[in-house]
């Protein structure tokens, strides 16, 4: 005779001989309308009653195989031991009871650094705000055109003012330079 199990005890079964994690209303999800449709481990439909041992190993074999760790969702994936015991750097010690700061005083802070985040959100999304990196692209992008076109106003005077000598055009490219290199050079100060 078979081990007739309802919902809740084939998932705490599936749970504690495989160590996946698995709920009543996976193991019906599975049975109506999954992996398991059709399995000879589903004795009755509704209300769902299981084979007990069969039902481990049609689970490991329709199911386990199709669900990878990284398809699971973060919150119901269970780490192995081995990750969860790795070692990480050290937690700073905890303050004396001395020091803490008061529950309402905590509180506050923290309702005032969520509503700062909030904040920064807000405006990101109406696009008040920037990415740095957005913005140190834009900013090299303009640099380097700048320089270009700054390296280029000695051969474009020349061009426009014809009676301009070598030796003029040579310090016009002397003195854009050393304004390039002066301007490279400065660094805002705190």
């Amino acid at each position: 005779m078979a081990n007739s199990l309802n919902a809740a005890k084939g998932a705490e079964l599936i749970e504690a001989q495989t160590g996946r994690r698995c709920t009543r209303q996976n193991l019906d999800k599975l049975c109506d309308r999954g992996a398991l449709r059709g399995s000879p481990c589903i004795l009755q439909a509704k209300p769902l009653r299981v084979d007990g041992d069969l039902l481990v190993s049609e689970y490991l074999a329709r199911v386990a195989p199709h669900q990878a760790e990284a398809q699971q969702p973060a919150a119901k994936r269970e780490r192995p031991a081995a990750v969860r015991s790795a070692p990480t750097a050290p937690k700073p010690p905890p303050k004396p009871p001395e020091q803490l700061p008061e529950y309402g005083e905590s509180r506050a802070r923290t309702e005032f650094e969520k509503a700062n985040l909030l904040e920064l959100e807000r405006r990101q999304k109406e696009g008040q705000l920037l990415e740095r990196e957005e913005v140190e692209r834009a900013q090299a992008a303009a640099i380097a055109i700048s320089k270009t076109r700054l390296l280029g106003v000695p051969s474009t005077a020349k061009q426009r003012i014809p009676h301009l000598s070598l030796e003029e055009v040579e310090i016009l490219t002397t003195l854009i330079r050393e304004a390039l290199d002066e301007l490279a050079s400065w660094e805002m100060e705190p």
